[in-house]
């Protein structure tokens, strides 16, 4: 039935995770397969007598086997799944992924339980039928009722060996089929009861989750918002630099364009050996050049022409 790892090993990141869920996932497998082989002893159980006594303590034997092969498989699943909730990742992605695969595999071997628990349930009801019939066979004088009644409060031995008074081949037979469903109903009882309280475990374990889930999913929200409003501020920080920019440009222009006329009155003034007065005031307004008027020398003795 193959070898289950039980060791609880510590995750150290998201791959040893994942590894860790696919251990499990093949353990959830093994549990379903033998499922199939408990189903299968179950049926030929209930045929009861014919198989002979040796026979039926053969097929007990066998399902014992498959039995204590998927209990350690229910701890080791559950282990792991509990494991893995308790094991917290820095990345919200990862810390997202785990809870989706942890969840999914609780899923599944819930649906596994609840199918065991189901198929106990009517094994046990064919099983209890049969137990009455093979009681009545006895020659008790109780009717079925009466006979129900005592193998649900455990109390068959009392009266089952005193009914049996001829201590023939047959009887034996009778008596030892009867003691046998009887063992075979207390187990199923117990069963039924452990797969219970392990399906409400791991229900435990996924609704315990869903706080965290939640918050979670907000953290996620959340931060999606405030990427989507710092890009509308980066979007409107640009928007002013590029007005600033052109701004700055014309400016500039402007400024160019100032100094060049500048330059050009200046390289005027200096080629015509004339001395220029440049008036030069914060408006617009065209500059204004004086020119000396020309003298006689004949009538000004100080003119030189």
């Amino acid at each position: 039935m193959g070898e289950i790892n039980e060791e609880n090993v510590p995750f150290l990141g998201l791959d040893e995770f994942l590894e860790e869920i696919t251990d499990v996932h093949e353990n959830i497998l093994s549990y379903n397969e033998n499922l199939e082989k408990i189903e299968d002893i179950q049926t030929k159980l209930l045929k009861g007598i014919g198989w002979g006594q040796e026979a039926r303590k053969n097929l007990a034997n066998d399902l014992d086997n498959v039995i204590k092969h998927n209990k350690a498989i229910e701890k080791t699943v559950k282990s792991k799944i509990k494991a893995g909730y308790a094991h917290n990742f820095s990345s919200e992605t990862e810390e997202t992924i785990k809870q989706e695969k942890l969840k999914s595999m609780a899923t599944l071997m819930m649906e596994s339980v609840m199918r065991y628990k189901n198929m106990d349930i009517h094994f046990k009801d064919k099983s209890k039928r049969k137990l009455v019939n093979a009681i009545k066979i006895t020659g008790v004088k109780l009717s079925e009722e009466e006979i129900a009644d005592k193998i649900e409060r455990d109390d068959i031995d009392s009266f089952i060996t005193a009914s049996i008074i001829q201590e023939t081949e047959e009887a034996k037979q009778q008596l030892g089929e009867v003691k046998d469903r009887h063992e075979e109903l207390k187990k199923l009882e117990e069963d039924i009861i452990d797969l219970a309280e392990l399906y409400n475990d791991m229900l435990e374990l996924v609704e315990s989750q869903g706080v965290k889930i939640n918050v979670i999913e907000e953290k996620i929200d959340q931060t999606a918002t405030d990427i989507h409003e710092t890009v509308g501020v980066l979007e409107r920080a640009k928007e002013m630099y590029d007005r600033a920019l052109t701004k700055k440009k014309l400016l500039a222009m402007i400024g160019a364009a100032l100094l060049l006329i500048l330059l050009i009155i200046i390289i005027s003034a200096s080629t015509s050996g004339e001395p220029i007065i440049v008036v030069v005031d914060g408006t617009t307004n065209p500059t204004t050049v004086t020119e000396p008027q020309a003298c006689d020398p004949s009538q000004d003795p100080d003119c030189v022409g």
